[in-house]
């Protein structure tokens, strides 16, 4: 079934998701929230399985084994309020080249998004009380970025049955 949800409001979804599980918010079983029910930041519900996908993304994220931990400091130590998009996303950029550069068979996309979610989750863990503005960063980076839009939806969309796991090789 096709949600009717724009890919921005989908993305805003898999982050919220996102970011209540990396804070620790939510219950889990089986990697499924036992909350009352996937909502975005602004109170909508999200009208597919956000666990699955995020659950992909976390997958993604953790193939990244760059300088993470360094990155994560420099974003922290650098950022004041209003300048973390900015930080956050040449961050991103920066370590998704470089990872590009190292494995040519590597998508710059996928890259991106790996890099995005595993800095996403290690400044979340490291300054909890930037969580918000970085899911926010993380939010406007994804949808404001057409090329990652179009390698997302080229693949099938956040919902599609073989979406998450086309891109990220999981494929039978």
């Amino acid at each position: 079934m096709k949600s009717s949800q724009t890919f921005e409001e989908q993305t805003e979804c898999i982050v919220e998701f996102l970011l209540q599980d990396f804070l620790g918010v939510m219950s889990q079983v089986d990697g499924r929230s036992l909350q009352s029910g996937n909502e975005t930041i602004t109170g909508e519900a999200c009208s597919f399985d956000v666990a699955i996908i995020a659950g992909r993304l976390r997958m993604l994220g953790d193939q990244f084994n760059g300088e993470v931990e360094a990155s994560v400091q420099s974003i922290i130590a650098e950022t004041s309020q209003g300048q973390l998009g900015a930080i956050f996303q040449d961050t991103v950029k920066s370590l998704s080249k470089t990872w590009c550069a190292q494995n040519a068979s590597f998508a710059y996309e996928r890259a991106f998004l790996a890099v995005s979610v595993k800095l996403f989750e290690r400044v979340t863990h490291v300054a909890p009380q930037m969580a918000r503005q970085v899911a926010l960063s993380v939010t406007s980076m994804i949808n404001g970025n057409g090329a990652i839009r179009e390698f997302v939806q080229g693949e099938g969309g956040w919902v599609s049955m073989l979406g998450p796991w086309a891109w990220l090789g999981i494929c039978w």
